[in-house]
This record gives C-alpha cells, sequence and structure tokens, in this order.
C-alpha cells in the first residue's frame, strides 16, 4: 500500500487520491534466477503482470517523473521543461522581458 511520496528527499504521506500523482507500472516477473520469464502464451503472460502502484506529492510531481529502469528499477527523472519557440523568444528580447 502507498504510504508516501515515491521521492526519497520528500516525507509527505499519501492521503487523497485527488493530490499529487499516481503512477500505475507494469513491471516483469523475474524467476527466482534472476532471470525474466519469457511468455509462451497469452494467458500465461496476463498471469504474469506485475503492477506496482507509486505516488508523488504536488510538489515533486511538478519537477519530476517516474520512469521504470529494468538495471535500477523505478527511478526519478527531472520533468522536461517545454523549449521556448524563436518567436516567443524574440518577442520577449524586444520587449525587455527576460
Amino acid at each position: 500500500m502507498l504510504s508516501q511520496c515515491a521521492n526519497s528527499q520528500c516525507s509527505k504521506p499519501f492521503l487523497k487520491l485527488r493530490e499529487g500523482k499516481l503512477f500505475l507500472v507494469e513491471t516483469e516477473v523475474v524467476a527466482k534466477s534472476g532471470e525474466l520469464i519469457p511468455p509462451s502464451l497469452v494467458r500465461a503472460r496476463q498471469q504474469q503482470r506485475h503492477v506496482e502502484r507509486y505516488w508523488l506529492c504536488n510538489e515533486c510531481a511538478a519537477q519530476w517523473t517516474l520512469i521504470y529502469d529494468r538495471e535500477r528499477g523505478i527511478v526519478l527523472a527531472p520533468l522536461r521543461r517545454p523549449a521556448v519557440s524563436v518567436g516567443t523568444a524574440t518577442a520577449a528580447a524586444r520587449s525587455g522581458v527576460a
């Protein structure tokens, strides 16, 4: 069960679904030997599905997202900021806005 923000540097408790951002991550099932289990049938694949739930509070979700890395598991990644278009940058430069 979710108890707090997935950002290890944050200690906000998970209280409400409407606050923050909830992540459902489907990961691969790993055998005891550490090898991935290849699904042979559609039904077998559905049974091997493993879904984990993570949550980022509003403050962390504004700056971070969660990604799945096969080697490291779930990790924080900074959100990409939208690129400033050339027209917007030119207009801002002319008006003196930085």
